[in-house]
């Protein structure tokens, strides 16, 4: 079924220019230009015999109040009524977090190709995942960040011991050798490594090293050796 294309945009020249590429889409029936969200309800009920085709919505992310958690939730009222796809404005990248979590899977640069645009308003069409290359690398970027900083907050939550235990596997030391300078055994060793493994949800000795540089523990350590005494963490084991 053809479906129907409301360009919601403030910059007029540029919906002019996407409205060439509506035209050239047999599945798209015609479209309508407006410039303000507000704009919306009252266009829908004017043109009431257009309502039973499916709606496209091509949207400015400038329009939206990132502010205010209702204007946000309108985003998730209006995918029920229609596919959205959002032209995002070089914005900080919250707001595009933002968008994505309001439910918005389909979007696109402002200054994307011709090409990637149409494959973008295709597949709002059929209600599918699509970010053009741009916006893709961001959003890798943005996980890439958040798991940095879940990481970060983790290896903070750990003991000073647990710390001491990690730092010192960095530099290579065996459990046996680690045990010797806390005070304890190489078994009581072991179990804190193992928990490690498993809270930082790491499979070997390589992803606890890993972890200990992404979240610079080790580089922190470097800085302020004072903060991981050996004498502040001998005989504080848990188990």
């Amino acid at each position: 079924m053809q479906s129907q294309v409301i360009i919601c945009d403030q910059q007029t020249i540029y919906a002019m220019g996407c409205s060439l590429l509506i035209k050239d889409n047999p599945m798209l029936l015609g479209y309508h230009i407006i410039q303000g969200l507000k704009e919306l309800d009252g266009f829908m009920n004017k043109d009431k015999s257009q309502q039973a085709l499916p709606l496209i919505l091509v949207a400015d992310s400038a329009l939206f109040d990132y502010g205010h958690s209702a204007e946000m939730a309108q985003i998730a009222s209006l995918k029920k009524r229609m596919s959205i796809m959002v032209v995002f404005n070089e914005q900080d990248d919250t707001h595009l977090y933002q968008l994505i979590d309001s439910g918005v899977t389909v979007i696109v640069s402002r200054n994307v190709s011709n090409k990637e645009w149409s494959k973008a308003l295709e597949m709002a069409r059929l209600n599918k995942i699509y970010f053009c290359n741009k916006i893709a690398d961001k959003v890798f970027g943005m996980v890439n960040h958040m798991e940095k900083i879940r990481l970060t907050e983790k290896v903070h939550q750990l003991h000073t011991y647990d710390k001491y235990i990690l730092l010192r596997i960095c530099e290579e030391a065996s459990s046996k050798q680690i045990a010797y300078e806390v005070g304890h055994s190489k078994r009581t060793i072991e179990g804190h490594r193992t928990k490690m493994m498993q809270k930082l949800e790491v499979k070997n000795l390589a992803g606890l090293v890993k972890v200990a540089f992404m979240s610079k523990l080790y580089d922190h350590y470097l800085v302020n050796p004072g903060l991981y005494d050996i004498t502040a963490c001998a005989k504080t084991s848990s188990l």
